[in-house]
């Protein structure tokens, strides 16, 4: 590290703004369109559109952390080991639904 912690912070930074790109420039060009064909009516279906994903996105990562920590509950609770063995297929969904969430 020649420069030091403070270039590489930098950089870092820069590096997560160039993934911005793409979904900016394609939420300019779906705005374009939509005005172009419909006006303000067609923004607003646009917009519509994208919030209809949000649900589900906060379904998700609502579900995940409550059904990650089940195994930690059961273990803490000290109940059986036939608890502990239905926990571990929630864990499971729980790790799935995280990394889906991400």
């Amino acid at each position: 590290c020649k420069t030091g912690a403070a270039s590489n912070i930098i950089f870092g930074l820069a590096l997560g703004y160039k993934s911005c790109i793409i979904p900016c420039c394609a939420l300019a060009v779906t705005i374009y369109f939509s005005y172009a064909c419909s006006g303000m009516y067609g923004i607003a279906c646009s917009a519509l559109g994208m919030l209809g994903t949000l649900a589900t996105g906060l379904a998700i990562d609502a579900y995940g952390p409550i059904s990650d920590n089940a195994g930690g509950i059961a273990e803490m609770a000290e109940m059986g080991e036939e608890i502990r063995e239905r926990t571990d297929a929630l864990d499971a969904a729980g790790n799935t639904t995280a990394a889906v969430g991400k």
